[in-house]
C-alpha cells in the first residue's frame, strides 16, 4: 500500500535535495558482512499484477529497468514542454513524500513542470474534488494512489476522457484498463513483501505453532490484500504453522484493539505478520501490555520503525521503496508521453530488512543516512 505513519520532518522533505553529511563518521558502509549483503539483493517479482480488464490474472511483472529513455527522447520531452499533476492520497506521511520527491525530480530532468501536487487528507471526497480541479488545469498527465477505488472510478475515468495521460500508484480505480483508461500502475511487490516477512516469522519459531495475520479491513485495496495472501501463502508451505486467526483493522490505531483480542484469545500464539509497519507498532504495544513474547514481522520500513527492528521487536521487514517507485512512475509517464510503450504493470523488487542490513536498507529506502538514533540503538550490530 504506502506507508500511512508520518517520518519525521527531516527526512519526509529533505530527499528533494541531496543529503547533508552527518556529524557522526559511520563506518558501517566499508564493512557490510556477506549475510547483509545477501539480504540486500533484491528478490525475484512475483509473476503479475492486480486483475484490470484484459489481464483477469492480471498483467505480467515488468521490471522498473524495463523503462529506457535515451537522450534523444528526453530533448523530445524537454522540447514538449509538458505538464503533470499529483493527486495524492495524503501527504501526511514519509511514503507519499518519497514518491512524491522521486517523480518531481526526475520529471525535472526531462524538462516536465508540475502544475500543483495536492492532499486529500485519507478523504475519498475531496480526492474526486482535488482530481476535478486538476482536470481543469489541463496537465498532460497525471499521477495518483486512489484511496477508494470503486467510489472514485468515475473521477478517474473523466481525467482519462478529457486526454489526460494517467500513471497509478499501487492501486488502480475498478473497471479501468491499462493501455486505454491509464498507462501503467507502478506497485512494491507487496506480495513477495509479505512472503519474506512471514517466511522469516516462521523460520524464527522453528516451522512450528500458532501465528496470526493483521491487516486492512478492505480487501478491495489491492496493494494490502496481495500483502495477505503473501503472508498466507508463506504460512500454507509448513503444515506444522497453523494461521489461528486473521485480524482486521479499519485504521492502523485500532489494531491496539484487535491485537490484545487475538493474543488473549490464543494464549499460544507465537507470532504475528501485521501488514505494514505504523499498526505493527500498536500490536508490539498490545503485545507488551500483555505481557507477552511473540515474533513480529511486517511490511515498509521508516525511521521511527527503524527503531523497532534496531531494538529486536521486528524481526523482519519487507520493505517497499517509494522513492524508486516514484522514478519509475516518473519514467513511465515521460515514455507515455512521447509515444513510447509502457508496460501494463511495473513492480519495484522486495528489498528485505532485518537487523544485520538495517542501516544500508533504511539509506535505501529514504536516501538519506540513518538518523544518530537509529545508529545509536543499533550498537554496531546493524550495517
Amino acid at each position: 500500500m504506502y506507508r500511512i505513519a508520518s517520518l519525521t520532518a527531516a527526512l519526509a522533505l529533505s530527499v528533494a535535495t541531496a543529503a547533508p553529511a552527518l556529524a557522526q563518521d559511520y563506518s558501517w558502509p566499508d564493512k557490510i558482512p556477506p549475510e547483509a549483503k545477501a539480504l540486500l539483493e533484491p528478490l525475484p517479482l512475483s509473476p503479475r499484477g492486480q486483475p484490470v480488464p484484459g489481464f483477469p490474472d492480471g498483467p505480467p511483472a515488468a521490471s522498473p529497468d524495463a523503462l529506457k529513455l535515451s537522450d534523444a527522447d528526453i530533448a523530445k520531452l524537454k522540447d514538449g514542454k509538458f505538464a503533470a499533476g499529483l493527486v495524492m492520497h495524503t501527504m501526511d506521511a514519509g511514503w507519499p513524500q518519497l514518491q512524491v520527491a522521486g517523480i518531481t525530480n526526475t520529471l525535472k530532468e526531462y524538462g516536465i513542470d508540475v502544475v500543483a501536487t495536492t492532499d486529500a487528507k485519507f478523504q475519498p471526497g475531496q480526492q474526486i474534488s482535488d482530481l476535478e480541479q486538476m482536470i481543469a488545469r489541463k496537465p498532460d498527465v497525471i499521477f495518483s494512489i486512489p484511496i477508494d477505488p470503486k467510489s472514485e472510478a468515475e473521477a478517474y475515468k473523466k481525467a482519462a476522457a478529457a486526454g489526460i495521460k494517467l500513471v497509478f500508484m499501487d492501486n488502480v480505480p475498478v473497471d479501468m484498463a491499462p493501455g486505454k483508461d491509464y498507462v501503467t500502475v507502478v506497485a512494491s511487490d507487496n506480495e513477495k513483501n509479505a512472503y519474506f516477512a512471514a517466511q522469516e516469522l516462521v523460520n524464527a519459531i522453528g516451522g512450528k505453532g500458532q501465528v496470526g495475520i493483521i491487516t486492512l479491513v478492505y480487501d478491495y485495496y489491492y496493494s494490502v490484500a496481495a500483502r495477505k495472501v503473501g503472508a498466507q501463502k508463506a504460512f500454507a508451505e509448513h503444515p506444522d504453522i497453523k494461521v489461528a486467526d486473521v485480524g482486521t483493522f479499519t485504521a492502523p490505531e485500532k489494531a491496539y484493539e484487535v491485537a490484545t483480542a487475538m493474543l488473549t484469545a490464543n494464549p499460544d500464539m507465537k507470532g504475528i505478520f501485521v501488514a505494514w509497519d505504523t499498526p505493527a507498532q500498536q500490536v508490539l504495544a498490545a503485545a507488551k501490555t500483555l505481557g507477552r513474547d511473540i515474533v513480529i514481522t511486517t511490511n515498509d520500513i521508516a525511521s521511527d520503525s527503524a527503531l523497532n527492528v534496531a531494538r529486536g521487536e521486528f524481526l523482519a521487514v519487507g520493505a517497499q521503496r517509494p522513492y524508486d517507485q516514484g522514478v519509475a512512475e516518473a519514467k513511465a509517464a515521460a515514455m507515455a508521453l512521447i509515444g513510447k510503450e509502457v508496460p501494463p504493470y511495473v513492480s519495484v523488487p522486495t528489498l528485505r530488512v532485518k537487523k544485520i542490513d538495517l542501516l544500508s536498507a533504511l539509506k535505501l529506502v529514504t536516501k538519506e543516512d540513518p538518523p544518530a538514533s537509529v545508529v545509536k540503538v543499533c550498537d554496531g550490530k546493524c550495517f
